[in-house]
């Protein structure tokens, strides 16, 4: 009886272990959010400004199964554009179809050829499984003028606990 017991123990035991440790799961590569923004620009003088940003995501082009497919979500914060230089940061929360809200910081490093702002982004956490998710790559965002409908060009990789 006591081999019984300490093979079952034993056997519970690791089962418990296994079930505890989840599997981390990191998605890598490109992708593309796109939705409108709503940016207020306040010029300073020529070539200068500061920007109120505001993006609103109402799609991603992810793969199959990325954390982020079916989320929507807005992303604020400042700019200061002086010239050719830009600087900035600000913060994005995503709901996510898990139901779990992603958080992600992001920094203005400049404007590319096209116009389009440029920059590094982080996760910074959020609900459920983004509470301890990590990740951090770069972006290309580029709005049209006219009907203020953006494409944000993501590259970089988001593990998930």
């Amino acid at each position: 009886m006591h081999k019984f017991l300490t093979t079952t123990a034993a056997t519970v035991l690791t089962l418990g272990l296994s079930a505890g440790l989840a599997q981390a799961e990191t998605y890598d590569g490109e992708s593309k959010g796109m939705g409108t923004n709503a940016n207020q620009v306040y010029g300073i003088s020529d070539g200068n400004a500061v920007v109120k940003t505001q993006t609103d995501y109402d799609s991603f082009e992810v793969t199959a199964g990325h954390p982020l497919e079916g989320a929507t979500g807005s992303c604020f914060g400042a700019l200061l554009v002086n010239g050719a230089a830009v600087s900035g940061t600000g913060n994005c929360v995503f709901d996510t179809t898990s139901g779990d809200k992603a958080v992600m910081t992001w920094t203005a490093t400049g404007l590319g050829a096209d116009g389009a702002l440029t920059g590094d982004w982080t996760v910074s956490g959020g609900s459920g499984s983004w509470a301890s998710a990590t990740g951090s790559g770069s972006f290309s965002s580029l709005t049209d003028p006219d009907t203020k409908k953006f494409v944000n060009t993501i590259t970089g990789s988001i593990t998930i606990e």
